[in-house]
């Protein structure tokens, strides 16, 4: 298996992968009048091979939950709407509200230079750190090296195993930068970075300051910025080829992004979680008319860095993606880890949320998470 390592949708490798065999996808209660509609969604992903699927819709009609397949295919363990399941780079977005509510309390400034935070033996490390500002790592405009370019073979061969935040940066000391200040890419250091500034106005670990500014205020009972793995947790299984048997990739998985500090990706939830969150996000519930208005200032995405099925991913800004479908604006993020995917988005014009988790990493079910037309599903 080449060793690769994604934690966000702007680094996918396409893969192909063997069809499994799962159980028919387990029908969500009939109350919400789109549910056979949104049932499709589920029915589609179980048919390009996904292990098991969860999916939440917030519409005006109503809540919608679904699931299919399988939790733990050694074990034959049904998914469920209320299996845990590694969420990726939509961990961003709770940063990126963080951040703000942090901004709002007096603590710090998305305008300042990160190095008037991090101290010099940090900074100094890292090409471009001395130049940029708190915004430009958020809205990944930093140039600033990409650690997964650095971490995958320690993560595969066992020598890497719940790195924090500050081990995983130590790993692009001295190298060069990816791009320019101003004209960087998505990097997910970036995050790692925003989450050692959390720790230094707050003077408390980054998962425990996301806890209490945004999940703990809203309920969020199935989402978790920890490194303890939480009961419901589901396996992973990743395939790369089209003759490649899916293999189970949890304890990978586990051991690349289940340290301290890790607000680029490591968080866990469900769907209908996530859902909430995102609806509350950007139906301006969680921040102040000011904050949303920074967290929606985006910037273009290069075309020519975008992998051809993702071109409609228009442009980021505060850690949020904002995409162009045939239904209109999507606001949102992708989230991938090793054996996860999946994406969140809100759709303003129809005032519909929609979250999609799996837990596998292959082919058809890339594709289709991918495809500009899934999203025709909703609607």
């Amino acid at each position: 298996m080449k060793k690769l390592w994604f934690l966000t949708a702007l680094t996918v490798v396409f893969v192909t992968m063997n069809s499994c065999e799962n159980d028919r996808p387990a029908e969500a209660p009939v109350t919400q009048p789109n549910a056979e509609k949104y049932q499709r969604i589920v029915d589609q992903f179980m048919a390009a091979g996904a292990v098991g699927v969860n999916v939440a819709v917030i519409s005006p009609e109503g809540t919608w939950t679904g699931s299919g397949g399988l939790a733990d295919r050694e074990k034959n363990i049904k998914m469920l709407p209320d299996n845990r399941l590694r969420i990726g780079s939509m961990t961003k977005m709770f940063a990126s509200a963080t951040i703000l509510k942090l901004q709002e309390e007096g603590l710090l400034n998305i305008k300042d230079k990160i190095n008037q935070y991090l101290p010099h033996s940090i900074t100094d490390r890292i090409a471009n750190a001395n130049e940029v500002t708190i915004e430009q790592c958020l809205n990944h405009r930093a140039g600033i090296r990409n650690y997964l370019q650095d971490i995958s073979a320690g993560v595969f061969d066992g020598s890497i195993v719940n790195y924090s935040a500050e081990q995983t940066l130590q790993l692009i000391y001295d190298k060069p930068a990816d791009d320019p200040v101003g004209k960087g890419y998505y990097s997910n250091s970036n995050y790692l970075l925003l989450s050692l500034i959390i720790k230094k106005v707050t003077g408390k670990p980054s998962y425990q300051v996301i806890n209490e500014k945004v999940i703990n205020p809203l309920g969020l009972k199935n989402t978790f910025a920890s490194t303890t793995l939480p009961d419901k947790l589901t396996r992973s299984y990743y395939a790369e080829t089209v003759n490649e048997t899916l293999t189970d990739v949890t304890n990978i998985d586990n051991n690349g992004i289940g340290g301290e500090g890790a607000i680029d990706g490591g968080m866990i939830s469900t769907a209908s979680d996530i859902a909430l969150f995102v609806e509350s996000l950007l139906t301006n519930k969680i921040l102040s008319p000011a904050s949303m208005q920074q967290l929606q200032t985006f910037v273009d995405n290069d075309p020519n860095r975008l992998e051809p099925d993702l071109k409609y991913n228009k442009q980021y800004g505060l850690g949020v993606m904002k995409l162009d479908t045939n239904q209109g604006v999507a606001l949102g993020h992708d989230g991938h880890v090793f054996g996860f995917g999946g994406k969140a988005y809100y759709f303003p014009k129809q005032k519909v949320t929609v979250c999609i988790l799996l837990n596998t990493w292959s082919p058809k079910v890339v594709a289709l998470l991918n495809a500009k037309d899934t999203f025709n599903l909703l609607f």
